[in-house]
């Protein structure tokens, strides 16, 4: 399962928004419409956690995966690694010219 949350709180401030209510938020895609998210694999289970978990009578559905302890969003929003690359990230990005709001 593949879960990504974004938090838009700080774009709550209906002022901000597009008058007509349209969409305002794009992915870098292009994409308004948030169908287009990617996500890569990446095995991330220590040792035989995986084999432990598959095994499990009560089986591994989503969130729940038999026995094992699982983390909360706030565990996981908490890790982050140092940017690599300087770049304008925060608040409301400039629309690039010949971009007209379609998805690609």
């Amino acid at each position: 399962m593949l879960e990504i949350v974004w938090d838009t709180r700080q774009f709550n401030n209906k002022a901000d928004w597009p008058a007509d209510g349209s969409q305002p938020f794009y992915l870098s895609t292009g994409d308004n419409t948030g169908y287009g998210q990617h996500g890569d694999y990446v095995f991330g289970w220590k040792d035989d956690s995986l084999q432990k978990a598959m095994d499990d009578a009560k089986g591994c559905m989503g969130a729940n995966c038999g026995s094992l302890k699982t983390q909360q969003p706030a565990d996981g929003n908490a890790c982050s690694v140092k940017g690599r690359v300087q770049e304008d990230h925060e608040g409301w990005l400039k629309e690039l010219p010949g971009m007209d709001g379609m998805p690609m």
